[in-house]
């Protein structure tokens, strides 16, 4: 099957892209088109303009400034995955870009638009909302930053006005004891998750305790969600396997999976626990303070 017909756009700037969402009706936007592109094949999508911006050099980037990891709206997964950068500090990211689908999707696909899609079964999401991450979007008026928090609203739909272009997402530069980790349970290659976490934690410099914590939830709510109370509970304690065995009930008891045919609620919400506290094992450890040794077992 073919795709539908449709309106063809290719701006070479990000006010080109910006000025033809805003003119245009309904466009749609492509970048890695790893979703999109079979969604038009077989006419699941079928929209009357669309805006392909992969001609936009500028939005092709991974880099350290200004005190952010800063990831370009053109940034495909296999340039995270190669990274020194991310190989060096950001030990979610690089345990994240290994595991989404398969190479061929990983060197086509983007960062930035599997974000934007907004699939509660995507794993960018939870890593952004594990480092406190935001979203930078180009509207007519200039940039605006949007909280990862306040992104993600439902399934494949996101806080982003119509004529709003996501130029990059963003995540604060890790200080010294900071470690992260990202776990991710799925039956085989190339699928999508049936439960992930990501994991960050920043440790105090003087007595050790955990000075801040995030943790992201994949594909067992309506969006990535945040685990807000084994996040609280973390924070101010030292690590131990006791602390993280609690927080990973907390976070199991936050999360709120569906049964479907790869496995029951109950399975997944332990999934939920077990992901967490492996994931928070190695953050600690990655952030160079103390090795945790682990109390649960698949």
């Amino acid at each position: 099957m073919k795709s539908a017909p449709f309106e063809h756009h290719e701006p070479e700037t990000v006010d080109e892209a910006v000025s033809l969402l805003e003119s245009l009706n309904d466009p749609t936007i492509l970048a890695g088109g790893q979703s999109l592109v079979p969604m038009l094949r077989f006419r699941l999508a079928n929209p009357d303009v669309v805006v392909d911006i992969n001609g936009i050099d500028s939005l092709d980037y991974l880099r350290e400034e200004d005190g952010h990891l800063r990831i370009g709206a053109l940034a495909r997964h296999a340039d995270v995955a190669d990274s020194d950068v991310i190989d060096e500090r950001y030990g979610s990211f690089a345990d994240t870009a290994p595991l989404v689908a398969d190479p061929q999707i990983r060197n086509r696909g983007t960062v930035v638009g599997s974000v934007a899609q907004a699939d509660p079964k995507g794993d960018w999401g939870s890593v952004l909302l594990a480092h406190e991450g935001e979203v930078i979007a180009r509207e007519p008026d200039g940039d605006r930053a949007i909280p990862a928090d306040e992104f993600f609203l439902l399934p494949y739909d996101t806080t982003l006005g119509e004529d709003e272009l996501i130029t990059e997402v963003r995540v604060p530069v890790p200080g010294p004891n900071e470690g992260s980790a990202y776990h991710k349970l799925k039956r085989k290659t190339g699928d999508y998750a049936m439960a992930g976490v990501g994991v960050r934690l920043a440790f105090d410099d003087d007595d050790g305790t955990i000075e801040s914590a995030g943790i992201g939830m994949t594909a067992v709510d309506i969006t990535n969600a945040r685990a807000t109370d084994a996040e609280e509970h973390l924070e101010g304690e030292r690590p131990s396997p006791d602390l993280f065995a609690e927080a990973g009930e907390l976070a199991a008891e936050q999360s709120n999976p569906e049964s479907d045919e790869h496995g029951g609620a109950d399975y997944k919400a332990r999934m939920v626990d077990v992901l967490t506290q492996r994931a928070l094992g190695d953050a600690a450890e990655r952030a160079g303070t103390v090795t945790v040794k682990r109390r649960v077992t698949q």
